[in-house]
């Protein structure tokens, strides 16, 4: 249990720390020269770069740098199917301790 719960750890700081290099990668949309050309989400009324859709600054981090969101997507993953694996093992645990 415990090399389980080290793992988990491992995987839900990998996971905060790309997707904080995948978003300081996107943020870098507003500073090319033709970033209206790129967005794919935001509306063609926007002006302001500062007003790109957070989906827009990811899919521009994933063409700059895939290898980071595509760890982030992974170790995400990983995180989630920890935590779903877990609450499912306490629910079936809390199940058959009240039918006894």
């Amino acid at each position: 249990m415990k090399k389980i719960v080290t793992i988990f750890i491992i995987l839900l700081i990998i996971s905060i720390y790309t997707f904080f290099l995948s978003y300081w990668a996107g943020s870098y949309l507003m500073l090319e020269p033709d970033w209206q050309e790129r967005i794919v989400l935001t509306p063609d009324s926007v002006k302001d770069p500062r007003d790109i859709y957070f989906f827009d600054k990811w899919v521009f981090a994933f063409q700059t740098y895939p290898v980071r969101t595509i760890t982030f997507l992974l170790s995400a993953s990983a995180v989630v199917g920890f935590c779903i694996f877990f609450v499912r093992k306490f629910i079936r645990k809390r199940k058959s301790n009240q039918e006894i």
